[in-house]
C-alpha cells in the first residue's frame, strides 16, 4: 500500500522553517533563491542552513550570502549546484546541531566604564580594587602585562571585571568608545585579558590577551574613538574560573594630568543550564 503524507505535519514543518521557496529551482548552479518574505529576521548572513526538497525530502547545505530578513524575497546564497528539481513549497531550515545549540544559549551585555588620570610610567594601570565600581584605573601593576605573564592567584579577585559562569561562556562582540584630552604624541593601549583563578588555592596563573585597542591622540578632546571587534572563537572562549582583567597603559609621551574616558561593552553568550 502506498504511504500517504501526514498533512497534520505540514503546519508544524512550516512553523519550524526559516523560509519557504516561492519559485521552483532547476538543476544546475544557483546563487539566488526566491522565497516568501518571512515577516521577521530568521537567519543571518554566513549561516549554513538546509534546503529541504518538498517532494523527495532530500537536503542540501546552503550558505547564506545575506540575512533572511523580514521582507526578503530574493535570497543571495553562495553558489552551489542543485542535482535535482526543487519545487515551490520546499523549505529552508536550521541544521539540527545549530538549532539545539541556539535554543540552549542566552546572551548578556557586560558594561565597563573607564577613567584614567595620573602617572608618567609605561606600566599597565588596573581597576582600583578598593572602588571597582567607579571604573577608575589607578592601580599601578608595576609591569607591562603580556601574553603568558604569570601573576599572583589573587589578581582575579582584586582586579577582575567578569567571572566566567560555571560552564564557561563566549565573548561574541566587544564595543569600544574612548575620548581623551591628550596632546599630540600621547597614546594609550587598552587591553582585555583573561586569567584563571586557582579555586581554593594559591597557585599563580598566566594572562591571555583577548583583545587590545590603541588610542592614538588626535589632539582634540571632542574626538571619540570607536571600534567593534569580534574575537576569534579561541580568544573569546571563557572557561570555568576564568576572570576578565582590563588594563590601560600610556605609550609615547606620558603626561600625568591627561584624562582618558571610555565605555566598553561585551556581548557574552552562555548556557544558563
Amino acid at each position: 500500500m502506498a504511504q500517504r503524507t501526514n498533512t497534520r505535519l505540514i503546519p508544524y514543518l512550516f512553523n519550524e522553517c526559516l523560509a519557504v521557496i516561492s519559485a521552483e529551482v532547476v538543476v544546475g548552479p544557483i546563487t539566488i533563491l526566491d522565497i516568501l518574505a518571512p515577516g521577521f529576521t530568521t537567519a543571518k548572513n554566513g549561516d549554513v542552513v538546509l534546503l529541504i526538497n518538498a517532494i523527495t525530502g532530500s537536503s542540501h547545505e546552503v550558505t547564506l550570502g545575506e540575512d533572511i530578513a523580514a521582507t526578503t524575497t530574493r535570497l543571495t546564497i553562495s553558489s552551489f549546484t542543485v542535482d535535482e528539481y526543487i519545487p515551490r513549497g520546499s523549505i529552508l531550515i536550521q541544521k539540527q546541531n545549530v538549532k539545539w545549540e541556539t535554543i540552549y544559549k542566552d546572551t548578556t551585555l557586560s558594561h565597563l566604564h573607564l577613567y584614567q588620570q595620573g602617572g608618567t610610567h609605561g606600566n599597565d594601570f588596573l581597576i582600583n580594587p578598593q572602588d571597582p565600581g567607579s571604573g577608575r584605573f589607578t592601580q599601578n601593576s608595576s609591569t607591562i602585562i603580556t601574553d603568558g605573564l604569570s601573576k599572583n592567584n589573587n589578581w582575579g579577585a582584586r582586579y577582575g571585571f567578569i567571572n566566567a559562569p560555571h560552564n564557561g561562556a563566549q565573548i561574541k562582540k566587544i564595543d569600544y568608545i574612548f575620548t581623551t584630552d591628550a596632546g599630540a604624541g600621547e597614546n594609550f593601549i587598552f587591553s582585555l585579558f583573561k586569567k584563571p583563578i586557582t579555586p581554593n588555592g594559591s597557585t599563580a596563573t598566566t594572562f591571555t590577551l583577548i583583545d587590545s585597542y590603541t588610542i592614538t591622540s588626535q589632539n582634540n578632546s571632542s574626538y571619540v574613538f570607536q571600534s567593534t571587534v569580534t574575537p576569534s572563537a579561541s580568544l573569546g572562549a571563557l572557561t570555568e574560573n576564568d576572570v576578565i582583567i582590563p588594563s590601560i597603559r600610556k605609550d609615547g609621551t606620558k603626561v600625568s594630568s591627561t584624562k582618558v574616558y571610555g565605555d566598553i561593552e561585551l556581548l557574552i553568550e552562555y548556557d544558563p543550564r
